[in-house]
């Protein structure tokens, strides 16, 4: 899921709570990714955090209703003293409608898929990075005067696919998961016999997709980003803290299956 997308900038630094739930001390976004791999096998509700992730994210989508359909960017506009162009309406209802979608997946995951401890550290970064992307695609694709047409139909196809991908193998592995005689077991089965981080993939297609239907080239820096920040960085760890904890099953299923990209990479 999304979690992963985190890693991607180091320019910001965030609060991580305490053993007590209090905010001590600074943590940039690869340490809080870090900190979250260490909570695998963690179980706990960890129900503020979750609380705050979610509060968060619904005030951005709100946000976002607002500048996209209610005459927010007019009205930003016109405080800055400047005229924007306004996008046409299915292009509008378009964002918003992924950004809203993608607020659905986000609780699906957070409160269902999820049973692991979350920190706060992590719960804020996600927060702060997935509204950004919201507010930065409601701007370059509200202000986009194109017409919508073959790039907006293969953005939405794009979303679609990597939403079902990213959500479906979740639910896969974590119902896998729950069966008693598979504790402890490296799962290896669903969609992730395609790809070992099928998960990450479904995210990148997603994104990638949510970036076309804005229409401007801009937008696509986001899904660039991401897949250096998947490639060089979530893959490389989670692998190292899979092959710790799995060993030689690990070792075999990277042996046969590959890592992002089915049938590629």
């Amino acid at each position: 899921m999304a979690l992963a997308v985190v890693r991607i900038f180091d320019f910001c630094c965030l609060r991580e709570a305490s053993q007590s739930d209090k905010i001590r001390k600074a943590r940039s976004p690869s340490k809080v990714f870090l900190e979250a791999l260490a909570l695998h096998g963690e179980y706990d509700k960890s129900i503020a955090p979750r609380i705050f992730l979610v509060a968060f994210h619904f005030l951005a989508v709100m946000l976002v209703g607002w500048l996209l359909v209610g005459g927010g960017l007019q009205s930003w506009a016109a405080w800055r003293g400047s005229v924007w162009p306004e996008a046409l309406p299915v292009r509008r209802w378009l964002l918003l409608g992924c950004a809203a979608i993608y607020f659905l997946r986000v609780n699906l995951t957070t409160f269902h898929l999820l049973k692991r401890k979350m920190g706060w550290g992590e719960a804020v970064l996600i927060a702060v990075w997935v509204s950004g992307i919201h507010f930065a695609f409601a701007y370059l694709g509200g202000t986009n005067l194109r017409r919508v047409g073959p790039v907006v139909m293969t953005g939405l196809g794009l979303y679609a696919l990597g939403s079902i991908m990213n959500t479906a193998s979740e639910w896969q592995r974590k119902s896998w998961k729950e069966k008693p005689e598979n504790k402890g077991r490296l799962y290896t089965q669903g969609l992730f016999k395609y790809a070992m981080h099928i998960n990450y993939f479904g995210d990148e297609m997603l994104f990638t997709g949510y970036a076309l239907v804005t229409g401007m080239a801009w937008a696509l820096l986001v899904p660039l980003l991401m897949l250096a920040g998947f490639i060089f960085f979530n893959i490389p760890e989670l692998d190292k803290h899979l092959r710790s904890h799995y060993g030689a099953a690990f070792e075999e299923y990277s042996r046969r299956t590959k890592k992002f990209f089915p049938f590629v990479y």
